[in-house]
């Protein structure tokens, strides 16, 4: 089935006598999940907390969801239908700890709806709202992290939020943060996509910004780009340590008019205060470009790249660790087509991967790490410097993992580097990353 013929499946209701309004506290959505309660209300609908009939059944331990349905009077808007199926789509390619999981998008007669993770905590504007001092630096700066590093996932895979916003941020019981609703997300323009492979809905057409997170492009009708996102996280870093907005809620473009400049921070470090202020610039061009960037300024980038350069060195030993018989494996299996004879926005596309999995490794993200790493790897199959981040990331992993002797982290480890392997013969049969698997089974097995 293609995108269109999906769409046109989901605008023709198959029974249209249930309607939005019908919809209460113990209604039954698909003969499967029941509402329980109302987690929140955004801009395009209702969020439940339901429980999952089917889950239920097969003695879940956690048969919850949140479901998020589509407004009453949206329901036969086409643009804002399509809009929550994109929400959903663009979603489901976001695999990270700070970003929340959508599991389907669907419908039930008339009633559109997503479901996604339940989430036990409180959104981030209700916690600013609730410190009007700010947040102490031990709880704001966890907070700040996560929400860089979920952006960043997001930035990696081409993805701008494009809504960015307290309101959209959930912060759990546990003190972890989810980022929510990608529901104008826009994919930033590559230049490698020719018109006809692009989406032609645009998501960010509905206007569904939020003007006192808005950058001054996004009211422009500029390409989303990723710094776009950076603006509204440096606000939002700046309310979580003051309590208050940067701008007093003002929109960029008034704020720029009337020459604001953002009040300066008391217990702050010199690096933490000028990537604020530079996240908050008015103009694009100025401000940090990637969520990535934004964190590496904010946190400061000595002890990061120390820490890098500790993996460079375990990478190394790690190196001289495989036989040299090995190595002659690897060295006569080949690319089919050279690096250099890559059309250059692949060999740009290339680079940029293995660059950004470096800096997201400094940071400790080893999910969005090995992701880029290995979508470098498909990118150009057997392609030396991808083989080597992944020999070195898991030679490294391994070791540590070991050494912690966390039973549960070996095995998670072990799964993880077997579907790797997976990915094709090459690296199944890779000699260094066999050993590094019989190594985990054979810890596993103690």
């Amino acid at each position: 089935m293609t995108e269109r013929d999906d769409d046109r499946t989901l605008l023709a209701p198959r029974d249209r006598t249930q309607h939005a309004n019908a919809v209460g506290l113990g209604t039954v959505i698909k003969d499967r999940f029941v509402l329980e309660s109302v987690i929140g209300k955004g801009g395009m609908g209702m969020v439940y907390r339901a429980k999952d009939l089917r889950m239920e059944e097969t003695q879940d331990r956690d048969p919850y969801v949140a479901l998020k349905i589509l407004k009453d009077e949206f329901q036969r808007d086409t643009q804002m239908v399509v809009a929550l199926q994109r929400e959903a789509r663009k979603a489901q390619t976001l695999a990270h700890p700070n970003i929340a999981t959508v599991y389907d998008f669907d419908r039930d007669g008339q009633l559109v709806y997503l479901t996604m993770e339940a989430l036990d905590g409180d959104p981030l504007d209700q916690v600013i709202a609730a410190n009007t001092d700010g947040l102490p630096r031990s709880q704001a700066l966890p907070i700040i992290r996560g929400l860089s590093l979920g952006l960043a996932y997001a930035h990696n895979n081409n993805i701008i939020h494009s809504d960015f916003k307290p309101a959209n941020v959930f912060l759990t019981d546990d003190e972890h943060t989810k980022i929510l609703d990608f529901g104008i997300a826009r994919a930033a323009p590559t230049g490698q996509m020719e018109a006809s492979e692009t989406d032609a809905f645009d998501a960010g057409s509905l206007g569904a910004l939020t003007p006192s997170y808005a950058a001054c492009e996004m009211f422009e009708g500029a390409d989303p780009h990723a710094a776009d996102d950076v603006y509204a996280l440096a606000i939002i870093a700046y309310q979580l340590l003051s309590g208050r907005h940067p701008f007093d809620n003002l929109p960029a473009p008034e704020a720029r008019r009337r020459k604001l400049e953002p009040a300066p921070l008391k217990g702050l470090k010199r690096r933490e205060w000028h990537a604020l202020k530079k996240g908050l610039a008015f103009a694009r061009s100025d401000r940090s470009q990637h969520a990535a960037e934004f964190l590496r300024d904010f946190e400061g980038g000595s002890k990061l790249w120390l820490a890098f350069g500790a993996v460079v060195l375990i990478a190394a030993a790690f190196a001289a660790y495989i036989s040299y018989v090995q190595f002659e494996e690897v060295r006569r299996t080949a690319p089919d087509i050279p690096f250099v004879e890559l059309p250059e926005a692949a060999q740009l596309d290339f680079t940029r991967l293995l660059e950004e999995g470096d800096l997201l490794l400094q940071f400790r993200d080893i999910n969005s790490s090995l992701s880029l790493y290995l979508q470098a790897y498909q990118l150009h199959p057997r392609n030396q410097e991808a083989v080597k981040r992944l020999e070195s990331f898991f030679g490294e992993l391994t070791g540590k993992t070991i050494d912690a002797g966390n039973s549960q982290r070996i095995a998670e480890l072990y799964e993880n580097l077997d579907a790797v392997m997976a990915t094709d013969d090459f690296l199944g049969y890779l000699p260094s990353l066999v050993k590094l698997r019989d190594r985990l089974e054979d810890t596993a097995r103690k």
